[in-house]
């Protein structure tokens, strides 16, 4: 069946959106290509330039999905008892539950951010709650400098557990493991 070169049946943009968002959580961004959602949906592939203008552009809107999904998970956090350590559980399970989506929202640099409305917002009430969460009181670049700090400690720490040099258990003792990292409290050895 030859797929069709118009989309008649609904929102295009939205049903691509929600085939790449698919792909990403299967196999991460390299997963995502053009042709691959087109047939999802049904369509040609020269369809999707139309809405989204290349792949990067169909990227930037799934990343916008997965910036939304970790602030959501983030926002309950920073309403919990202890605010930093829920954050950093709430942002840890998320990485390791959701590594083709954390591979690519962390993936997006700042011009791609700045590029797509949908991601900047998406992005900017990420960057919100962790100022919440991990920067209570502080404001400007002492602000910014802590959640940049702790940001970088889970980013690196998440690498290097996915790379076998960091062993937990499970993902309950990693989030814990990372919490005291986090706090700059003594760990147990074997973590």
């Amino acid at each position: 069946m030859e797929p069709k070169t118009s989309y008649h049946h609904g929102d295009l943009a939205r049903a691509a959106v929600d085939a790449a968002f698919g792909l990403v959580r299967a196999g991460g961004p390299e997963a995502v290509s053009m042709r691959e959602v087109a047939g999802k949906v049904g369509v040609a592939h020269r369809a999707l330039y139309r809405p989204f203008g290349d792949r990067e552009g169909l990227l930037n809107a799934v990343a916008a999905r997965g910036y939304d999904l970790l602030a959501d998970r983030l926002a309950a956090a920073v309403e919990a008892d202890d605010p930093r350590r829920a954050f950093v559980a709430a942002y840890a399970r998320f990485a390791l539950e959701e590594p083709g989506l954390y591979a690519l929202v962390m993936g997006r640099d700042r011009r791609q951010i700045a590029a797509a409305p949908a991601l900047k917002a998406a992005s900017d009430r990420v960057i919100q709650l962790s100022l919440r969460g991990l920067a209570p009181g502080l404001r400007g670049a002492e602000a910014r400098d802590a959640v940049i700090a702790v940001w970088s400690l889970l980013h690196g720490a998440l690498a290097l557990y996915r790379s076998g040099l960091i062993r937990a258990a499970d993902a309950d003792q990693l989030a814990d493991y990372l919490v005291r990292l986090t706090e700059g409290r003594p760990f147990s050895a074997g973590t």
